[in-house]
């Protein structure tokens, strides 16, 4: 059975028993593509639930199956661990991937680990509480540097999601066009991106390169970033469209 699938049927069946028990259900956290297809499903149509990832930008977020009528207010099974290095003098400059790597080393699923976020020299991210005392024993090393991990009770400020503001004429809204200006390659220099599946909306993989993007839409493009599409502005005098994208920092 395709994955995507098994993870739909999964979260139904949470909402469900979570109705039939009475009480708030989790799961673990879910990429955009699986909550889309959970928002797709015809059968998610009446159930209660909702999304929660720590933050209210989170991309990366899990299911909280229950209703607030029935249940009272639900306590989300999720921790905030703040690494920082043990010595700033010896610490080297680290990247999304290094941390992701780190933790990955320890054994945790991808699925146990929310959005990760990196702030100066630091990094924040969310984990299933039932991870925290793990990860915080467990990660004192990230490539070289040594850290110290420890979970936090309050969100600090510098958790809100950092933007540039990314703008560019296209000559048409291909996705081909967009990359091709989010990333500074040539049109002729994009295609390959595609075929090497390094181009996602919305977390998933994309081939088609005439698709079309809604504002909202997620754009990542491996080892170059990822922007919301935050839609066509205008027309500049020469007749081609304004774009703007909200480039994460």
């Amino acid at each position: 059975m395709d994955e995507s699938i098994q993870t739909t049927r999964h979260l139904l069946d949470l909402c469900r028993r979570s109705t039939r028990q009475g009480r708030w259900l989790f799961s673990a956290f879910l990429t955009p593509a699986e909550q889309d297809d959970f928002l797709k499903a015809p059968e998610s149509n009446g159930l209660s639930f909702h999304f929660w990832g720590g933050t209210e930008d989170a991309e990366r977020r899990i299911l909280a199956a229950g209703s607030e009528e029935e249940s009272g207010p639900p306590s989300y099974p999720l921790s905030l661990i703040r690494v920082s290095p043990l010595s700033l003098r010896f610490a080297e400059k680290l990247c999304h991937p290094d941390y992701l790597g780190a933790l990955m080393n320890l054994g945790m699923e991808r699925s146990m680990i929310g959005d990760l976020l990196i702030r100066e020299d630091c990094a924040f991210f969310f984990c299933l509480s039932s991870s925290a005392e793990f990860l915080v024993s467990g990660l004192i090393r990230v490539r070289k540097t040594s850290v110290e991990a420890r979970e936090i009770f309050d969100a600090p400020p510098e958790l809100a999601p950092r933007f540039q503001d990314l703008r560019f004429s296209v000559a048409s809204e291909r996705l081909d066009s967009l990359v091709a200006g989010f990333t500074g390659l040539s049109r002729s220099q994009v295609p390959p991106l595609f075929s090497s599946g390094r181009v996602f909306v919305n977390s998933r993989p994309v081939e088609d390169r005439s698709l079309r993007l809604k504002s909202g839409d997620i754009l990542t493009v491996r080892g170059y970033g990822k922007a919301v599409f935050d839609g066509i502005t205008g027309e500049t005098k020469k007749g081609r469209l304004a774009v703007l994208l909200k480039k994460y920092c």
